[in-house]
Formats: structure tokens, sequence, C-alpha cells
């Protein structure tokens, strides 16, 4: 039954992102960016709701913000991609695929993609802990890495509000933390449950 309800989890968060990826493709307005994330989490939440009825326990709530904060991390790996793609061409002297508006807000919003994603994965960390009331060595891993993610956001964004730290090496770093964060999150489970 875990493996079934892995696999399903897996399918509605692809299908979520694939949602994404195909209305950012075909809208073109420039809040493209938040029509499509609102879409998407609502889409997870659909499919979720659908395959399992209505979100009753905190079982539920737990594997809904798990799915949001994976969600929103293809969201920011996929605009990470489009803005290198796109900072290339303009260094290139390419520039007929001139963003709608400019590089530095474009990774403003990745910064706040990422800053939802964290929330996201921080609320599943705290509703597995509830789950499972006792503290076992899976989750002070996941404490411990949520926590060490939340600590790089904020001074990240100490960084930028006070020390005039560049927006793109910040969303750079910042989401190599979240990635290995969410490929130790995997590891553990995967530990766990072999």
């Amino acid at each position: 039954a875990f493996i079934i309800q892995i696999m399903n989890f897996i399918t509605q968060v692809t299908v979520s992102v694939i949602i994404y990826f195909l209305l950012r493709i075909f809208l073109k307005d420039r809040r493209s960016v938040y029509i499509s994330s609102a879409a998407s989490s609502l889409s997870y939440v659909f499919l979720y709701s659908s395959a399992y009825g209505v979100i009753s326990n905190t079982a539920d709530i737990h594997f809904i913000v798990t799915g949001l904060s994976l969600v929103f991390i293809f969201i920011a790996f996929y605009e990470m991609v489009v803005l290198e793609k796109t900072m290339l061409s303009l260094k290139n002297g390419d520039f007929n695929d001139m963003p709608k508006f400019s590089i530095e807000k474009s990774y403003k919003i990745v910064f706040k993609i990422l800053g939802i994603g964290l929330f996201f994965l921080i609320f599943s960390f705290l509703s597995g802990f509830v789950i499972q009331s006792i503290f076992t060595t899976n989750l002070i891993i996941k404490i411990i890495f949520a926590s060490i993610a939340l600590v790089i956001y904020l001074i990240t964004l100490i960084g930028i509000k006070k020390y005039n730290l560049t927006i793109k090496s910040s969303v750079r770093n910042l989401f190599i933390a979240l990635c290995a964060v969410w490929i130790a999150y995997i590891g553990n489970v995967i530990f766990i449950y072999n």
C-alpha cells in the first residue's frame, strides 16, 4: 500500500508540474509565473483529493505540503534554467529572445518561489513530526536539513536587503541548498524504508 501511495504521489506531482510547464509556455502575460504556479498548486490538491477523498487528517496535510514543496522546487528549477538560457543568449549578443521584464525581477520571482517551496518543505517536516510524534533518526535528520535550509534562506534574504548581495548568485545558492535538502530527504526515506 505504501508503494502504491508513493507512486500516486509521484504521478500527482508530475502532472501538476506538467500543467505548470504548459501554462507557462502558452501564457505570455507578465503574471504567467504566478498564474501557472497557482494553477499547478490547485491541480495538485485537486488530484490528491480526487485520489484519496476529503482532506481530513494530518497524513493528508503532510502529503499535500510535501507535494507542493516538490512542485515549487521544480517550478524554481524550470525558471532558473530559462533565466540562465536568456543570460547566455544576451551574453552572445542574441537579443531576439529578450524577456518581457528585467532579469533582476525574474530572479526576484524565483527567490519568492523558492521561499514558498521552503515554507511547504518546513511545514511538511512539522506535519511529519505530528504524525510520528516521537523523535526518530529519520525525523531528526529531516529537521536538521530543514533548519539549515531555513537559515540559508534567511541569511540570503538579509544579505540581499542589507549587504547588497546580488539576487542572481543568491538564488543559485539557495536553489542548490534546497536541492541538497530534498536529496537528503529522499535518501533518508529510501534508507529508512529499505
